[in-house]
């Protein structure tokens, strides 16, 4: 029995060692890191950006897109031809299945007060958690010839744009006689 407790502390002795020795090397790899990026911006400096254009390209992308009356032409990709199969026109630009209305987590004080903060998910107003949601589909308002609106859910790779392809990008059976 003194055996196994020496051999147990022995042991226990061994694992935190590695344990520690593991955290110093991080702690010393963050820290050269940290040193290399600051003397990066010390010889370096940072960009000298004074126009804000993509920004201001951005703004003016969220802008446009904020219209309820925009009316785009949409197409899915064969996967096969790799030409376009026009689809119909749709409402916008349409929205990725994992955009939330709510930030996908939360800081929360932990129960007995201090300064012990948790993160939470959050969950959308439908009671659905969405931060783990890994897909390329894409939800878009669809019109049909008298203007009725549907979501339509789709999974192919998909392009929407406020502008008709040109028509040797697509598949000929796809376009309708007034495309």
């Amino acid at each position: 029995m003194k055996k196994f407790k020496i051999v147990a502390i022995a042991l226990c002795a061994v694992l935190m060692t590695g344990i520690l020795a593991g955290c110093m090397y991080d702690s010393e790899e963050t820290q050269y890191t940290n040193e290399l990026k600051d003397q990066i911006q010390d010889s370096i400096g940072f960009p000298n950006i004074t126009n804000f254009f993509e920004y201001s390209q951005l703004k003016e992308i969220y802008e446009m897109r904020d219209n309820p009356n925009l009316i785009c032409y949409w197409y899915t990709k064969n996967e096969y031809t790799g030409k376009w199969i026009y689809q119909g026109t749709c409402i916008g630009y349409g929205i990725p299945y994992g955009a939330a209305i709510t930030a996908p987590e939360s800081s929360q004080e932990a129960r007995g007060g201090g300064s012990y903060w948790n993160i939470v998910p959050l969950a959308e107003p439908n009671g659905l958690y969405t931060e783990s949601v890994v897909t390329t589909s894409t939800w878009i308002l669809t019109t049909n010839d008298s203007g009725e609106i549907a979501p339509t859910y789709v999974e192919s790779e998909i392009s929407v744009s406020q502008t008709k392809m040109d028509a040797r990008l697509c598949e000929n059976w796809s376009i309708p006689d007034n495309y």
